[in-house]
């Protein structure tokens, strides 16, 4: 099974609902074999705590396989801030 976890927390959120995610495993182990089950997301680097860091963690716990992709700020220095010189 693969997660773009991004996404999927996108969809869960606009559709206003939360997802079970050890029932999710659970129901897919009871369908037919599963091997692993990868979890795809991005973390903000140097932001300190994340906010996705706690579900990461419990994921990786909990037999998911948690592949995290480290993001960076980049800040342009041509345009200004949003709300400022508009």
């Amino acid at each position: 099974m693969f997660i773009d976890g991004a996404n999927l927390y996108a969809t869960a959120k606009a559709l206003g609902f939360d997802i079970d995610y050890k029932r999710l495993l659970t129901d897919f182990q009871n369908v037919g074999t599963l091997v692993r089950a990868f979890y795809y997301t991005a973390i903000i680097e140097g932001s300190g705590i994340s906010s996705i860091r706690p579900l990461v963690d419990w994921l990786d716990y909990n037999s998911y396989t948690v592949v995290t992709k480290a993001t960076k700020e980049f800040i342009d220095a041509k345009r200004p801030p949003q709300g400022e010189g508009q």
